[in-house]
């Protein structure tokens, strides 16, 4: 099929196609599609255009338009979004297709994290989607579990989306034989997934048997049987799209506010991490001070000067290098000389853009800076050592105004404190707002327990508790508790910490 095309993002990792022009007078329906790889969602979203365009099983004829055909398999596991807007000439009804890559394929975890990026990137560009009708997994109707990886799946995706979306979420069930899939069916009530249900509780699902793209067969009888798998489909696609007409839209306004706390989260959880290495290196620094100041005690006293040899904490810009993740940049204030937001920092390249600006200020550095003092590149801030040798004459001259001999080791020790406490009160102020982050993403979240926040608690509740937030950290363990004993997030979160572990990414026991 011919469309055109269109990218959302700098990078190309938002695309648009678009089929026919927009009819203002006809519905536009928007879907949003998930599911790992190899459920046969391709299949899915061509047998959607093709009933749209009013293709019939006698016509032979089978419209693609997808790219899936033209690869190999293992090269169409990508990271990418595609918009698919197919608005035919005939019928009343034109369809957005919001087509998300498979999940958990043999590209690995690092994909799956740009999948997420790039789908909040589409919700909040000017040319893309702010509303939905549908969010659909697929799945196979062959079934009867869901594993590790499937329960990480879901978990990421409902973790993206605000809590007023669950009865939008439906089922597209693949590769069925038009039965009821009871252990579909099982395995999702088992797994407590939200989502749409019908009036006797059960969960809401379409079938579909993925076999209107086969080659045509020549025996009567094979014939007979595509002809009936044709019709299958057409009927439930019909009952499929006339739920739209029931399901009442939903803006993605709140799901955007879930996107920009969840990446703000991120952002404090990675600068609270700099902040308890930087501290642990100025104590170092400071116990070495006080050691070579005690061993030259005599020779401060006479007034001789001597040598500190010192491995002085120090700030330096390094560049970003990254082998999972292209294009991979940061947010840094070059006034507090910090990573505002290191991670997944994929919108656009002005400061002023970055997610965890608000209002024009950012949200993370320790003086809330203008957007103005911030750049955006492919580099950050890193805690290092430098071994130096200090001359104590030039070392104590800013102290020289304390006149008491005694007291001039006092008053030494005292500035470097003042650099701990100035460090202190930065995790003091990152801790707090995780931790509202936090607060507030439980109350507007779809699922605020998601793997993604769960793998930070191991570091985050020890900080907590190092902070005197006792009543804090009770409520932090409660969550992950409860989170825990359910056999979903602890499934979810056990694929997610392997996959960040291989991706060096993982500083949840730091």
């Amino acid at each position: 099929m011919h469309t055109e095309r269109t990218v959302l993002d700098e990078y190309g990792k938002v695309r648009k196609w678009t089929f026919g022009k927009k009819d203002a007078s006809k519905k536009n329906k928007i879907v949003v599609l998930v599911g790992e790889t190899g459920v046969g969602k391709t299949t899915l979203i061509n047998t959607m255009v093709n009933h749209l365009l009013g293709v019939k099983f006698e016509d032979e004829i089978w419209y693609e338009i997808t790219e899936e055909a033209a690869r190999d398999q293992s090269e169409s596991q990508t990271s990418e979004i595609t918009m698919y807007e197919v608005f035919p000439v005939k019928g009343a009804m034109s369809l957005t297709i919001i087509d998300t890559p498979g999940y958990g394929d043999t590209r690995g975890l690092e994909k799956d994290l740009e999948v997420a990026e790039n789908l909040a990137t589409l919700f909040q560009s000017s040319d893309g989607v702010h509303e939905v009708d549908a969010v659909c997994f697929v799945t196979q109707a062959s079934k009867n579990r869901l594993s590790d990886r499937q329960h990480y799946i879901i978990s990421s995706v409902l973790s993206l989306f605000g809590k007023d979306i669950v009865n939008n979420i439906v089922f597209l069930i693949t590769h069925s034989d038009g039965l009821p899939p009871k252990n579909v069916i099982s395995a999702i009530n088992k797994a407590k997934i939200p989502c749409r249900r019908d009036k006797s509780g059960q969960p809401v699902y379409f079938l579909f048997n993925n076999r209107q793209s086969d080659a045509r067969h020549t025996k009567e009888r094979q014939v007979r049987a595509q002809r009936d798998a044709w019709e299958d489909s057409v009927d439930e696609m019909k009952k499929f799209l006339q739920s739209l007409n029931e399901i009442n839209r939903r803006s993605l306004e709140l799901t955007s506010d879930v996107l920009l706390e969840r990446i703000r989260f991120e952002a404090y959880i990675s600068n609270l991490q700099l902040r308890v290495r930087e501290k642990e290196m100025k104590k170092s620094e400071k116990l070495q001070i006080q050691e070579a100041m005690k061993q030259n005690k005599d020779k401060i006293k006479e007034h001789r000067n001597f040598a500190i040899q010192l491995k002085k904490t120090v700030k330096i810009k390094v560049p970003i290098e990254s082998k999972s993740w292209k294009h991979r940049k940061a947010t840094t204030c070059t006034v507090c000389e910090e990573n505002c937001h290191e991670f997944d920092c994929w919108w656009g390249s002005n400061p002023s853009k970055c997610e965890v600006m608000k209002n024009g200020y950012c949200t993370v550095c320790k003086n809330r800076c203008h957007h103005s003092k911030h750049v955006k590149e492919n580099k950050k801030y890193a805690v290092s050592t430098s071994s130096m040798t200090m001359e104590f004459d030039n070392f104590k001259k800013k102290y020289e105004k304390s006149q008491e001999e005694s007291r001039r080791f006092s008053v030494i020790m005292d500035d470097i404190d003042k650099d701990l406490k100035e460090v202190e009160d930065q995790k003091s102020n990152l801790l707090s707002e995780a931790y509202q982050t936090i607060n507030h993403l439980s109350q507007i979240a779809l699922k605020p327990d998601s793997a993604f926040t769960l793998q930070h608690l191991d570091f985050f509740i020890p900080r907590v508790r190092e902070a005197g937030k006792e009543n804090w950290a009770r409520e932090l363990e409660e969550m992950r508790r409860k989170a825990e004993a359910e056999e979903a997030n602890k499934d979810a979160l056990s694929y997610l910490i392997a996959g960040l572990a291989k991706l060096d990414l993982f500083f949840g026991g730091q």
